[in-house]
């Protein structure tokens, strides 16, 4: 399997938590914020700590997406407790041929999740968000139609659309934290663990 890293990304320019949220322009204290909240179970510490095979977890991110704003600080603390993970963000607009290289596998979705070995070859792929938070985010869409038919109009433009729906992204905003504080966190944690535990079992890629 080819090497994603040597090919696409200077895996030492990757980011770390606290050198993606220091240049953050939008959603810096919200990010910083869920960060310092974020917290793993003891159960979900031990599952980590027990995985033994080195692992590179590259996240390919956006400062301004919301699925972004959720998932990463529960990544940056997964990987705190995954003593054999190394973890680095690499902001997709910075890296066109990591994005090509996604887009070309038909992954569209931040944040994308590429979990590699020790050298690079990529094992395993997490995107977007937890399954349980697409019928969250489904059923918060039928409960707003207003906010489709608002993003389909022709007669305006992206930055007329923004505008309009921008109370209605806050409220989505508060509203998805409030989801993952109530259960979907445990969810992006325990899918991510599976795909690293499945690793261990087969690390010819799941």
């Amino acid at each position: 399997m080819a090497e994603l890293v040597s090919h696409q990304v200077d895996w030492k320019k990757g980011l770390t938590m606290n050198a993606l949220m220091a240049g953050m322009t939008v959603n810096q204290a919200a990010m910083q914020r869920r960060y310092q909240l974020v917290r793993l179970t003891a159960e979900e510490k031990s599952r980590l700590a027990n995985l033994k095979i080195a692992r590179r977890i590259l996240v390919m991110t956006e400062e301004w997406c919301s699925d972004c704003l959720m998932n990463l600080p529960i990544l940056a603390r997964l990987a705190e407790a995954a003593p054999a993970a190394e973890i680095r963000f690499f902001i997709r607009k910075d890296w066109p041929n990591l994005r090509a290289y996604f887009n070309e596998r038909d992954i569209y979705s931040l944040p994308t999740v590429q979990i590699m070995d020790a050298q690079f070859a990529p094992l395993g792929v997490w995107v977007e968000r937890p399954q349980a938070a697409h019928q969250r985010l489904a059923q918060w869409k039928a409960d707003h139609p207003e906010v489709e038919r608002t993003r389909r109009r022709a007669d305006l433009t992206s930055d007329q659309k923004r505008e309009m729906l921008r109370e209605a992204s806050d409220r989505l905003l508060l509203e998805m934290e409030s989801w993952y504080n109530q259960g979907l966190q445990s969810e992006t944690v325990r899918e991510v663990t599976e795909v690293l535990e499945a690793l261990e079992k087969d690390p010819q890629g799941v």
